[in-house]
């Protein structure tokens, strides 16, 4: 039987990843990372900027997903 905390946690790290996602998708509509003069993105485009927080959102939302849809961990039996 797998404990209550363990699976509380794992409801909780789902939704907090599903919700970082989101609004990383939302922050990348209203505002774009163009007006960032970094060096880390000097030399990519517009695409590409815009590119960058989707997949992290979408890696974000995905691995939320993961973590509300994973199955209990049972512990082992030890047979005598």
């Amino acid at each position: 039987m797998a404990s209550r905390f363990g699976a509380s946690f794992r409801k909780g790290a789902g939704i907090i990843l599903m919700l970082v996602g989101l609004l990383s998708w939302m922050l990348v509509v209203i505002l774009p990372l163009t007006p960032l003069h970094v060096r880390l993105f000097a030399s990519l485009g517009y695409v590409e900027k815009q590119s960058l927080g989707v997949i992290a959102g979408g890696a974000s939302v995905v691995g939320g997903i993961v973590f509300l849809l994973a199955r209990p961990r049972h512990r082992r039996r030890r047979y005598m």
